[in-house]
């Protein structure tokens, strides 16, 4: 390539970069999705503004003129645009909705907040049924990992009900990629999250899924599952007090995963720490070792929550973004950024003050924009 070909060509996929940018309604705002919010309790995507916590809504799953009806949407992931330019895609859960109620995958345009239909979980001829879907995961390619794409966690879907992953392809049909009470391993027992930490140098790596009430005395376990050969092993037993940092609730556990900087493991535990305010703690990636990073329910490290329910982190991996389904003014929600650090708390958005925009009801989901 002559080297005004290749300047061309640069200045080409520059354009396309600022064109998506530029088209990005919310910049540097937080999406937080709320499955009870509006007038029908049938949800609303939040854009909330990282300054000043003000929320505009993206989209109203209650208004038929954006498509698809909202039921109880629950979990959400963002497709990045990537080098090509275009705008990131963003997928939502939702628990309930598709046929018989099996839930569903919907795609939202934050220009417009248009829902269309991905996925119908309750539609036999998309592939195995769903019962209850909950959070939903996508991988890129760009990761070189052994499986990429869109996966979907039912905990109540595979063997006996104990949980399954599902990837969904772009046609929405779905292939089962985890049965979590089949033989490959210890079994599941409630699966809520999925996060994916690469092998060395990118190349192999393992999909992370939290689970609430497997493991010892069903305190929760964190599976780490081979997705060529599907063997599921516990990375960390929350019953185990051998592995560091265990609470003596027996209805605790590990709910929400994520990984960051340097290969690390975040695990979000409800109904943890003091008071059962929740917990957050990192899970050493080769041992499964615990230790506490933020208390929730320890006011000297900032707001208190109640029901922390999901994380993400933000653009520069600098701080970590919670969202409590019933913290904050008249129990409607609240969004806290912690500093992985120290494990400080402030509040970003109070979803029971009409000041900072439309009341929220249960915030179930957050990812940086």
């Amino acid at each position: 390539m002559r080297p005004s070909t290749m300047l061309f060509s640069v200045l080409l996929l520059y354009a396309a970069a600022s064109a998506a940018f530029a088209a990005n309604p919310y910049p540097e705002s937080i999406l937080v999705l709320d499955q009870l919010a509006g007038s029908e309790g049938r949800g609303y995507l939040f854009a909330v503004n990282q300054a000043n916590g003000y929320r505009r809504v993206v989209s109203d799953f209650a208004d038929p003129a954006q498509g698809v009806l909202g039921v109880d949407p629950s979990g959400m992931t963002r497709i990045p645009a990537g080098l090509l330019g275009g705008n990131d895609r963003w997928l939502i859960t939702d628990a309930n909705g598709g046929t018989d109620g099996r839930g569903a995958l919907y795609e939202v345009d934050l220009t417009s907040g248009a829902r269309t239909l991905v996925s119908d979980l309750g539609n036999p001829q998309q592939g195995p049924l769903g019962l209850y879907p909950e959070d939903v995961l996508y991988i890129s390619p760009a990761l070189l990992a052994p499986i990429s794409g869109t996966l979907v966690v039912d905990p109540f879907g595979g063997t006996d009900e104990l949980g399954a992953v599902f990837k969904i392809w772009t046609d929405g049909r779905r292939t089962l990629m985890a049965d979590l009470g089949d033989n490959h391993g210890p079994k599941g027992f409630y699966p809520t999250a999925l996060a994916w930490r690469p092998g060395l140098l990118g190349l192999g790596g393992h999909l992370l899924v939290a689970d609430s009430s497997a493991g010892t005395n069903q305190h929760g376990a964190l599976f780490a599952i081979d997705p060529i050969n599907k063997a599921r092993t516990v990375l960390s037993d929350f019953g185990d007090p051998n592995q560091g940092w265990t609470d003596p609730r027996s209805e605790s556990g590990p709910t929400f995963v994520l990984t960051g900087p340097n290969g690390s493991i975040l695990v979000l535990v409800s109904l943890g720490g003091t008071d059962a305010r929740g917990a957050v703690v990192q899970v050493d990636p080769t041992s499964g070792y615990r230790s506490l990073v933020s208390d929730l329910g320890d006011a000297s490290q900032g707001p208190i929550g109640d029901v922390p329910v999901a994380m993400s982190w933000s653009a520069n991996q600098q701080w970590l973004y919670v969202v409590d389904a019933m913290a904050g003014t008249d129990a409607k929600g609240l969004l806290l950024q912690i500093d992985p650090a120290t494990g400080f708390r402030q509040a970003i958005s109070n979803f029971g003050i009409s000041s900072q925009g439309r009341l929220g009801e249960y915030p179930s989901a957050v990812e940086a924009n």
